[in-house]
């Protein structure tokens, strides 16, 4: 079984969702974790419900589209948790539309967002982790659509694709320090943000496309979260981990 007692881990995007669930598991398996979203409300409970079961975290307010949050993040983590030594990037957005319909904002936001954030929290993480020689990791959460394109939601199978390049980027620099960086590509996985899709026309349509005419539940990460983290995996780095069902081959 992983252990991952004495990690400190970072989950952006902790507030619901493949977060919280994310924050669950590394916490089960001995890790402290830092829990950063906007939703305050949403923080506090899952802060509230770990607690409970003994595990040690702390909830902090961060907005991925704000430039300035990453490195308050860290620094914040750092004095209540301790030195970061997992980051898992898991906050994203989606901003349906078909291509030439999407506005220059939206452009902006899912990269701010889905981009440009993990890049910031990775280059903070690892000043650190080089500084002081103790090696990391980083899991930045992708998706099946890093290599697949869907209609509708092209900026965010740009943005993801380009996260899944990132991710193999930094693990070519960052190796020699001890450093490992790679990507959970999971398929269609039913949360409270797609829930009612799935029960609507559309979304039994799409369905029926599927190999097991079924969606993923989170918990069906929990193994290959686990094997990213786990120290034990030192020779995984750069990969990008679809989880999907076989999902991804059925598009």
């Amino acid at each position: 079984m992983t252990d991952l007692t004495g990690q400190v881990a970072i989950v952006t995007g902790a507030s619901g969702g493949l977060g919280a669930r994310f924050a669950k598991v590394l916490g089960r398996h001995g890790a402290s974790v830092a829990l950063a979203a906007r939703r305050q409300d949403r923080l506090a409970d899952l802060q509230a419900e770990l607690t409970r079961e003994g595990i040690t975290c702390a909830a902090f307010s961060y907005d991925a589209e704000d430039p300035d949050a990453a490195e308050t993040l860290i620094t914040q983590v750092s004095d209540a948790l301790g030195p970061p030594t997992l980051l898992i990037n898991n906050a994203g957005i989606s901003l349906p539309g078909r291509a030439q319909d999407s506005s220059l904002m939206d452009f902006e936001r899912t990269m701010a967002v889905n981009l440009r954030a993990p890049w910031q929290l990775s280059q903070l993480c690892v000043q650190r982790w080089i500084a002081a020689e103790t090696g990391g990791a980083v899991v930045n959460i992708a998706s099946m659509l890093a290599e697949r394109v869907g209609p509708g939601v092209s900026l965010y199978c740009m943005s993801k694709a380009a996260l899944a390049h990132m991710t193999a980027c930094h693990a070519v620099e960052w190796a020699r320090y001890g450093i490992r960086v790679n990507a959970l590509c999971p398929g269609y996985i039913r949360t409270e943000i797609n829930d009612d899709f799935w029960d609507t026309d559309r979304g039994r349509a799409e369905l029926t496309r599927l190999p097991r005419r079924r969606v993923g539940a989170p918990q069906d990460l929990d193994s290959a979260l686990l094997f990213l983290c786990d120290p034990a995996s030192g020779f995984v780095n750069g990969a990008s981990l679809t989880v999907d069902d076989a999902q991804s081959w059925a598009l």
